[in-house]
């Protein structure tokens, strides 16, 4: 009988204990702790369009930390606007002075769809529009419109 080569598969189940505890490992467990509680302590308003990707603190303390937040195309201003609601919100999560700055960071490939150009038939809403121009009893204004029509059919 011949040997059977020794199969070089894997089960997944296998493996990801490992690749867990290896990210586990790397992240604090303040990190942890606020990735796995984001939607409880921002509420769904702001966890919808923001999430943390980690913390940074400049001391031992684990105080005055920089929180880096990912958000949503557009959402960087409303993340400045709450700025301090934020940090208030982080903080009394934590019970303590954790959190001291937001550094924010915009996820460009969230929405790839949205980023796509839409194309608006311009034709068949100016010829919808001329019902509409025919009903009007001014005269002035049904001539003017009659002429942004026409332009808008060229």
């Amino acid at each position: 009988m011949k040997d059977r080569k020794k199969s070089y598969f894997k089960k997944v189940g296998d493996s990801l204990p490992k690749i867990v505890n290896k990210n586990i490992s790397e992240r604090s467990f303040v990190e942890l702790s606020l990735i796995k509680n984001w939607n409880k302590i921002m509420g769904k308003e702001i966890a919808c369009y923001c999430w943390p990707i980690k913390m940074v603190f400049s001391n031992i303390k684990n105080t005055n930390g920089i929180i880096f937040l990912k958000t949503k195309r557009g959402k960087s201003m409303e993340i400045e606007f709450k700025h301090n609601e934020i940090i208030e919100k982080l903080n009394q999560y934590f019970g303590y002075n954790a959190v001291s700055k937001i550094s924010i960071i915009q996820d460009f490939d969230s929405n790839k769809e949205n980023n796509q150009k839409k194309t608006i038939k311009i034709k068949d809403k100016a010829i919808d529009q001329s019902k509409f121009i025919d009903k009007i009893n001014v005269d002035r204004l049904k001539n003017a419109l009659k002429k942004l029509n026409k332009t808008l059919l060229k």
